[in-house]
Order: structure tokens, then C-alpha cells, then sequence
């Protein structure tokens, strides 16, 4: 994927210009994502604004990988880096959205190793380490129709965390798309016909999970405390 200038969301102030007395307007959620949603960041935020969800951030970058920084026609930090920047900043949102995975698979499919889903597994937490604990996530499934092996291969080191963790759901870019080969361009990316699917995703989702964050069911008298597990019913 072609490196292009990172996109930022509407609502919120941009890293470099936080106000003045250091306090960050806070967004209601920041996608981190790669060309999947920076090489069409504007609409992408017109439509989450036109339904209201104009204090969602994007924070897109295409060739976005999850933990590698690399330079191609300038710097393209990763998935990593850029959370860490915005949190030290003062951004913390209530959700995390994480589109990323797409610009991975080479390397896990490469890896050389005995078990790639655990491979790939790794990738993610550590990712989500940077996030912390016990703070709701959503993470976008990858599409690759080209190599449906190793989409399969991340998109199972996803489920099998949202099977486990109640603050980790699912959002299903994959299944949502498996059956509309019209809706791509080349393998990966959106055309004209997919981008607008892919942005009222964003907005179905994401509005059901600010509604009811992920995280632990409390517990009701006469009622065993229940846990969220694996990804919204689509």
C-alpha cells in the first residue's frame, strides 16, 4: 500500500495542536487504522458525522503496519506509535477502533514459525498492550481476497481474543464483505462501491459499542455475573 499523509478526525484537536492549557478535547473514539480508512478518511467522517458521530477520531495512514515504523515517501508510524503519541498527548477515548492487520500478513504468512495465528496473536497484544488493560477495543477483521489462508490465519488470532476478553470485540470487515467481490478494487481496498459499506459499518458499530462499552457484565441480584464475549451479532 502506497504511504499517503495521515489523516485525522473531526471533533478532536490533531497531536500538534492540542489547546493551549493542555487539556485534549476528548474524543468518544479514535480509529487507528491504515488505507482501508486513511485513503478515504473525508467521507469516512462525513458519514460518522451525518450520524452523529462527529467526536469520532481517524487517525488513517496508508502502509500503516501494527508494530513496525518504516519510511516510504516519509515516516509511517505504526499502529503502535501512534497510540503511543496519542496518549501522550492526553487522548483517551472510550473505544478504540483498530483497522490494521492488512499490511501484516506478508510477514505472518513469512514468519517461519510452527503455529502463525499465534504469530499473529502476539502482534495484536502487544498492540493492545500499548492500549492497556481493561479498556474497550474493537478491531476491525481483514479481508485479503487474494489469500484467503492467511486472512483466516489473523482473523482467528482476533476471535480467539474477543472469545476470552470482555472488553475485546470484533468488528467483521471479513464477513461483512466475504460475498461482494464488487465491492474492491484489488484485493484489499474499496472502490466506489465498497467504501460507502465500510463507512456505515463504522457507523452501526461503533454506535452500538459507545451505547454498551465492552467490559463485564455487572451482576444482578439473583443473576451470576455474566462476561461479553466474542464479536456484536452483525
Amino acid at each position: 500500500m502506497a504511504a499517503a499523509v495521515t489523516t485525522l478526525g473531526v471533533g478532536a484537536p490533531s497531536v500538534s495542536d492540542a489547546p493551549a492549557n493542555g487539556q485534549t478535547a476528548q474524543p468518544a473514539a479514535v480509529i487507528v487504522g491504515d488505507s482501508l480508512t486513511g485513503g478515504n478518511a473525508s467521507y469516512i467522517r462525513s458519514v460518522l458525522q451525518a450520524n452523529g458521530l462527529s467526536n469520532v477520531r481517524v487517525e488513517g495512514l496508508s502502509g500503516r503496519k501494527i508494530a513496525q515504523t518504516f519510511a516510504f515517501g516519509g515516516v509511517v508510524d505504526s499502529g503502535i506509535a501512534r497510540i503511543r503519541t496519542l496518549k501522550a498527548n492526553g487522548v483517551r477515548p472510550q473505544l478504540w477502533v483498530i483497522e490494521l492487520g492488512t499490511n501484516d500478513l506478508s510477514s505472518i504468512k513469512r514468519c517461519g514459525c510452527p503455529d502463525p495465528v499465534v504469530f499473529a496473536g502476539a502482534l495484536i497484544d502487544r498492540l493492545r498492550a500499548e492500549i492497556g488493560p481493561n479498556t474497550p477495543t474493537a478491531w476491525v477483521t481483514v479481508m485479503n481476497r487474494a489469500d484467503y489462508a492467511i486472512t483466516n490465519t489473523f482473523n482467528e488470532a482476533l476471535r480467539r481474543r474477543a472469545a476470552v476478553d470482555p472488553y475485546f470485540q470484533l468488528i467483521d470487515w471479513a464477513g461483512l464483505s466475504l460475498m461482494q467481490p464488487g465491492w474492491f478494487a484489488d484485493a484489499v481496498h474499496q472502490n466506489a462501491a465498497g467504501i460507502g459499506p465500510f463507512s456505515y459499518m463504522y457507523v452501526r458499530d461503533i454506535t452500538a459499542l459507545l451505547a454498551d462499552l465492552p467490559g463485564p457484565i455487572p451482576p444482578r441480584p439473583g443473576i451470576q455475573p455474566a462476561m461479553r464475549r466474542g464479536a456484536p451479532t452483525m
